[in-house]
């Protein structure tokens, strides 16, 4: 029997929506001053990025969990700012260690690799070639969902630049999109149900090329969701089995909700930025860009994907 989130939702740190805006100090933070105190104190350790030697950061970074990825709006931003007075790859040895303070860190692609770079590699996605390295936009995702079965808990971003132009994050509320297709009940339910979904080739000898999962799940008291439209129709296509016109319908309602930009919080990470949210009911996005000719300046994140350590 699957179980269905049947009520509306009205807690408002689940179903915000683009107001969200205005209330940056609802997801963007500053370390506190005794934080960074400790991290340039202790600079010399930074590289080796082990947890237990920034107790302070620990803490500070397991509040946030609680009080915004699990509590609130389910992101949080932590400013550069407070990274000033470190170098690039202090910053990307400070935001490994937050990342393990989150989690486990998950493997991203056949190659095993637990960082990964986002950066524009010319590619296009209308050529098979991943998201993350093109400069493409338009396409809300969960991450992960074409690997695990289980996608990532938490996503993490660095900012070391952001694009000449665009390139702006984005993110939705499920609860948010939930509440929306209670009006129509039937296909609603549709989305409880299985689809296949591309693996995009990350299956290993032997293992199928799609997993066969839910869009939504309603589990403890907590709603999943993960979607990525294309994974689904490239899906279906690989598993020899036709969308019927129902799930079509139901597939087609979701990305209309998709679509309003109301439901949507865009925010543009600056340089030194660290970025983190909750993959298990958001799912985002991210703007087209124009990016520099200088290849010191071109648009360049690195990402984690992070499992909750229990």
């Amino acid at each position: 029997m699957v179980n269905i989130l049947e009520q509306i939702v009205v807690n408002q740190s689940q179903t915000w929506d683009k107001t969200l805006e205005k209330f940056p100090g609802k997801f963007l933070v500053k370390l506190d001053s005794v934080v960074l105190k400790e991290l340039y104190e202790q600079k010399t350790l930074i590289h080796e990025e082990k947890v237990d030697d920034f107790l302070l950061l620990k803490e500070s970074i397991i509040n946030l969990k609680k009080q915004i990825l699990l509590n609130g709006c389910g992101f949080f931003v932590l400013a550069g700012s407070s990274f000033k007075d470190f170098t690039v790859n202090e910053k990307k040895s400070i935001y490994i260690i937050i990342s393990k303070i989150l989690g486990k860190l998950l493997k991203q692609n056949k190659k095993g690799e637990l960082v990964v770079d986002v950066v524009d590699m010319g590619k296009t996605m209308g050529k098979g070639s991943r998201y993350h390295h093109t400069r493409e936009g338009g396409s809300y995702h969960t991450d992960g969902s074409h690997i695990y079965s289980e996608p990532p808990d938490y996503v993490g971003l660095l900012c070391i630049n952001p694009a000449k132009k665009g390139g702006e994050s984005k993110f939705m509320s499920a609860y948010n999109i939930h509440n929306k297709l209670q009006e129509k009940k039937e296909l609603l339910r549709i989305l409880y149900r299985k689809f296949y979904h591309d693996k995009k080739g990350e299956n290993k000898p032997g293992e199928s090329s799609t997993q066969f999962e839910p869009i939504f799940e309603y589990i403890n008291g907590q709603l999943k969701f993960k979607y990525q439209r294309e994974l689904i129709n490239s899906g279906h296509d690989k598993a020899n089995q036709a969308l019927s016109e129902k799930q079509i319908e139901a597939l087609n309602l979701l990305d209309d909700i998709l679509k309003n930009d109301d439901r949507v919080l865009t925010y543009r990470l600056e340089s030194g930025d660290m970025m983190f949210s909750n993959n298990r009911w958001l799912i985002h996005d991210r703007t087209s860009f124009e990016d520099y000719e200088d290849e010191k300046l071109k648009r360049y994140l690195i990402r984690t994907w992070i499992r909750e350590h229990n």
